[in-house]
């Protein structure tokens, strides 16, 4: 007789370390969801990234999936810090900038901010260059003498990355606590009933 009543306290210890794992397990897929969404990226602008063009009013970015309102442009010349003014449109996979007036000769800055459909904000910037058609005949008539790069001289390229993602870190604490919680539980409940 004793021996049944501990084979059965057995088995219900075993259900119980079995729903511990299962509960441990869910607990885990809940807290800590494997993100399958992909980032959205540009996929074309105009004028494109160090492309040197005419005189333009109209910068176009085109982006590979579609994307939430809230974009913004921001079209600078190279040697201010102030942006230029204009007017913002933005559609399904598209953003435009229309500018106020048309761009003089000289080197450009536009910096682009996008949610992406999976609500991440997603930031870039690349620059390109504007020659007159004066400037050009001009160049195109007197070659260029060869420069050897400065150490001073900064390199800026196009950058597309996810900004800061810290919304991650809330789910990393919040599952570090539940398997806290569910380790005391097993300590204290589950292992107090086979004492």
């Amino acid at each position: 007789m004793i021996l049944t009543v501990h084979n059965k306290h057995k088995g219900v210890e075993k259900m119980f370390r079995i729903n511990y794992l299962l509960l441990l397990l869910s607990g885990m897929l809940l807290w800590c969801p494997v993100q399958a969404s992909a980032h959205t990226g540009l996929e074309s602008s105009t004028p494109q990234a160090d492309e040197t063009v005419l005189p333009t009013k109209t910068i176009t970015l085109n982006f590979e999936t579609n994307i939430e309102a809230g974009g913004s442009i921001q079209v600078f010349d190279f040697a201010s810090s102030d942006a230029l003014k204009g007017t913002f449109t933005q559609e399904r996979r598209r953003m435009t900038f229309q500018l106020d007036r048309e761009l003089t000769s000289g080197r450009y800055r536009v910096q682009w901010k996008i949610i992406g459909t999976d609500g991440h904000p997603i930031e870039g910037t690349y620059l390109f260059n504007i020659e007159t058609q004066t400037t050009a005949s001009e160049t195109s008539e007197q070659p260029k003498p060869i420069q050897e790069k400065d150490a001073d001289t900064e390199t800026v390229k196009t950058t597309t990355s996810p900004a800061e993602e810290t919304d991650f870190f809330p789910f990393l604490i919040a599952g570090g606590l539940f398997i806290m919680l569910l380790f005391f539980f097993y300590q204290i409940v589950l292992k107090g009933r086979t004492k």
